[in-house]
């Protein structure tokens, strides 16, 4: 499987296969786009080489697992996912993108008779100024959209992303790149695209996500460094101002750090938590 798709799609850097066939047609009635019914994971590709594939795919299973999914071939999907990394070895970076629905059946809301998973996997060209960012750090506002809490969805990374689209026009509105974002009791969850880490008190500290938010592999992968405590807990906005410096986290930046929030500047000085962070995720690579 691996060999035949990469001979077939070795010249493409930007395509979509469905169900393992090259195509950029759905079903009108798959319920991925009638309801947001589905689940996504965006994966960073080194030289064909699938970034933390295994946290991205755990991800993907307990996400089924919540949405009572039909049975998933998790196998094919890798298999998938890796021949199609390999159709862009030549490339240093690229970005890969997994998306699975319910498929089509069922009656109005109800699933029932929804018996096969939709696979969808794209591939394209990677976000450069990413790499700016990773450098140079980012300028980041704070943003008045705000997230609803719903314990049931917190977490998942599902194709229900109106909120952020909302975010996103404030931010296009502003003129700024990326802004802080609260649930509606006024505590500090992430950033449009990414998770959010402070650094108070010579503490790492990230939002808890228990009632709103996605949980990121990146964040999954901070939480699971050695030699490094990082505490999950509430985060209000009077805590990012009196936090020494704060950074943001996807699978595709990484770890970013926070140049400017609102009118505040952090020095060099004031970000080397954030420097020392890069280093020690380098290091768990």
């Amino acid at each position: 499987m691996r060999i035949i798709l990469y001979s077939t799609l070795h010249w493409m850097s930007n395509f979509m296969l469905i169900n393992g066939i090259i195509s950029e047609a759905i079903d009108a009635t798959d319920r991925g786009l009638a309801y947001g019914d589905g689940l996504f994971s965006t994966i960073k590709i080194e030289h064909g080489d699938v970034s933390d594939w295994s946290l991205h795919l755990q991800r993907l299973k307990d996400g089924a697992k919540r949405l009572f999914f039909p049975d998933v071939n998790w196998e094919l999907l890798e298999s998938e996912v890796f021949s199609s990394a390999q159709s862009v070895a030549e490339h240093p970076h690229h970005v890969l993108k997994v998306i699975l629905t319910r498929g089509s059946g069922g009656r109005g809301y109800s699933a029932s008779g929804c018996n096969q998973t939709v696979r969808i996997i794209s591939l394209s060209a990677f976000p450069e100024q990413y790499l700016i960012w990773q450098r140079s750090g980012i300028t980041v506002v704070q943003c008045q959209s705000q997230l609803g809490r719903n314990k049931q969805l917190a977490g998942l990374k599902s194709l229900a992303r109106l909120e952020q689209v909302f975010i996103k026009q404030e931010l296009v509105d502003l003129g700024a790149v990326e802004g802080l974002v609260c649930d509606e009791l006024g505590h500090v969850i992430e950033a449009c695209s990414a998770n959010v880490f402070i650094y108070l008190a010579g503490q790492w500290i990230t939002p808890k996500l228990n009632y709103s938010g996605v949980a990121g592999v990146m964040r999954a992968r901070i939480l699971n460094l050695e030699h490094i405590c990082v505490i999950e807990k509430e985060i209000t906005l009077a805590d990012i101002h009196q936090a020494t410096c704060l950074c943001l986290t996807n699978a595709l930046m990484g770890i970013v750090a926070v140049r400017q929030y609102q009118d505040r500047h952090y020095s060099v000085e004031d970000l080397k938590p954030v420097t020392e962070l890069q280093t020690l995720l380098k290091q768990g690579s």
